[in-house]
């Protein structure tokens, strides 16, 4: 694939993301930078609502999805809540993951996609934002339990 065909590919999948961050997102939530090729948006889930960015990377053909959980770890739970973000990879995903910095105490779920050579269809992206969405609304109790400084 040529730089400009990347580029093309690049500009038609970051516009289906706005497209779809507009229709799924909680109105005026929506940061859109055109620049940069990255769109912020906070969508409904229970207990917490999910804030996501989505990325394209046009010079390695990459796009991803990424939410900051809206807590942090305390240092004094870094050890179990590691072993825990690392259970959770293992035994439960297929796409997507989480990663944790205890120096941080901060938590993101990303899911990445390669469109390389690829056509990626707006359901395929709108599947991905609520897959995104879902798995964040599903994990958030727990990982916010378990960082909890009791």
């Amino acid at each position: 694939m040529t730089q400009s065909e990347m580029n093309a590919a690049s500009s038609r999948l970051f516009n289906i993301g706005k497209e779809l961050f507009k229709k799924l997102s909680i109105g005026d939530s929506l940061y859109i930078n055109e620049e940069n090729l990255q769109i912020d948006g906070d969508f409904t889930a229970e207990p917490f609502k999910v804030h996501l960015k989505l990325s394209v990377y046009p010079e390695n053909g990459i796009m991803t999805l990424f939410s900051v959980l809206p807590f942090d770890v305390p240092a004094t739970k870094a050890s179990e809540f590691a072993k825990l973000i690392c259970s959770i990879n293992y035994n439960d995903f297929y796409a997507g993951n989480y990663d944790y910095n205890p120096e941080r105490g901060k938590v993101v779920f990303r899911l990445a996609m390669l469109y390389r050579n690829s056509i990626i269809s707006s359901e395929l992206m709108e599947e991905s934002i609520q897959y995104a969405i879902s798995t964040v609304a599903k994990y958030n109790d727990r990982l916010f339990e378990a960082a909890r400084d009791n």
